[in-house]
């Protein structure tokens, strides 16, 4: 399996499970590779390109082996950084064309989600089969460790999430200050705010009042923590554009947080409606005054679920 940045974690998780389910499974990240790394993966029979497939692979192939292309992004994200990569001029990097050319060369294609896969299969012959496999986690890691203590706050209200635009924190922080104004007891901890966007998100929670109402920081856990910090809180607030869920949604329900996502994420116990900043912050009130019965959501996949859905596909293009 090849993987670099986000899908880390992603792409560990089913090597893991593969490993148990007796496949000779080898995780690669592209940024640490050394000659001799590649040459001991040379002779598998299939690579997993969980965002490239180095020509430095192909070279070095001592058989006729197969490709699967795992496409992680959201489909909205890749082209739309694609656009805003463009602008930087000759040379730059070009998501949307790398997505491109894996769904005409991959011999099988994968997606978590299946709204991207119907996006996908959009966007292929008819005769591509777009495959759709559970997003598992290690639910026996993510469902022990030990509460920290409780946040402060009455509730104490976590996001986490990764400040690419699709999951930004812009609209929790817009809908915050009309939330706290109505609970003052409340407390949002935002983590995970990199501090080269301090720039533009401190003026923004300093002038509208989001800040006075909040912990702002740039600060990230080890797994290991993380799953107890999602024991430590009253909810967790993920908002994922267009409903979607992420793994660190799934982490939290598992862990045992109570959940907040936009509207259609299955694994969630309450749902805002995406859009318009006034509307997110008075279903938040709602939610966080327990005025609203939690939804009955679908339950995690376990990561053994995941590996099994990924060696029947290795098993189908062998």
């Amino acid at each position: 399996m090849f993987n670099q940045s986000g899908m880390h974690k992603v792409a560990e998780t089913l090597m893991e499970a593969e490993r148990k389910l007796g496949l000779d499974s080898c995780l690669v990240n592209m940024h640490e590779t050394d000659g001799e790394q590649l040459e001991t993966i040379s002779d598998s029979d299939v690579f997993v390109a969980h965002t490239h497939f180095p020509n430095e692979i192909k070279k070095r192939a001592t058989k006729d082996y197969k490709l699967v292309f795992p496409v992680h992004g959201t489909i909205e994200y890749i082209f739309n950084s694609a656009l805003v990569d463009g602008k930087m001029g000759y040379g730059h990097g070009d998501g949307w064309m790398l997505f491109m050319h894996w769904l005409k060369k991959a011999d099988a294609i994968v997606t978590f989600w299946p709204r991207h896969q119907a996006i996908i299969k959009s966007m292929c012959d008819k005769n591509t089969k777009v495959n759709l496999a559970p997003l598992g986690i290690d639910k026996e890691f993510w469902s022990s460790g030990k509460s920290k203590g409780k946040f402060s706050g009455n509730p104490s209200v976590w996001t986490s999430e990764n400040c690419h635009s699709i999951k930004a924190p812009f609209d929790l922080f817009i809908a915050w200050p009309w939330v706290y104004e109505e609970i003052p007891d409340a407390c949002l901890h935002a983590n995970y705010l990199p501090t080269d966007l301090h720039r533009w998100y401190m003026p923004l929670v300093n002038r509208n009042g989001a800040s006075y109402g909040s912990h702002i920081s740039p600060l990230t856990f080890a797994q290991d923590e993380l799953r107890c910090m999602f024991k430590s809180i009253d909810f967790f607030c993920g908002l994922v554009r267009y409903g979607d869920y992420n793994r660190l949604c799934l982490e939290a329900n598992v862990a045992g947080a109570t959940t907040i996502s936009y509207r259609g994420n299955e694994y969630s116990d309450y749902w805002i409606t995406e859009g318009d900043q006034r509307q997110i912050a008075t279903e938040l009130i709602a939610i966080l005054k327990k005025e609203v019965e939690p939804r009955q959501k679908t339950p995690v996949p376990d990561a053994s679920e995941m590996a099994q859905s990924f060696k029947e596909i290795y098993e189908s293009i062998l």
